[in-house]
């Protein structure tokens, strides 16, 4: 059966945090996960901003931060094995740790 005519929506866009049921990366990464109807959400999201409330920001490191960066964050306790249980976090981190110059 076809549809005779569309109901439009709003946009939307929420955050949700979820309990860390049969996902071992959730707890550790202290994620958060969106629900959308938004194709651009950056856009969306920006349109929503004003002086006084700012949602996004960006920020680029220079490449060469990146050994200090990752040192930093390795002491904090933020490694590719803790955010990534499992053998592949386990093995990014090796790398990281023995073998990225």
């Amino acid at each position: 059966m076809q549809l005779g005519h569309l109901i439009w929506r709003k946009p939307h866009f929420s955050i949700m945090e979820f309990i860390p049921i049969s996902n071992e990366r959730l707890m550790p990464q202290q994620s958060i996960s969106s629900l959308t109807n938004v194709d651009d959400i950056e856009t969306y999201i920006r349109s929503m901003e004003s002086a006084e409330r700012q949602f996004l920001r960006i920020g680029n490191l220079p490449l060469k931060e990146r050994p200090s960066t990752m040192k930093e964050l390795s002491v904090m306790g933020i490694t590719a094995g803790s955010l990534f249980p499992g053998f592949d976090g386990a093995c990014e981190e090796l790398k990281e740790r023995f073998f990225d110059l």
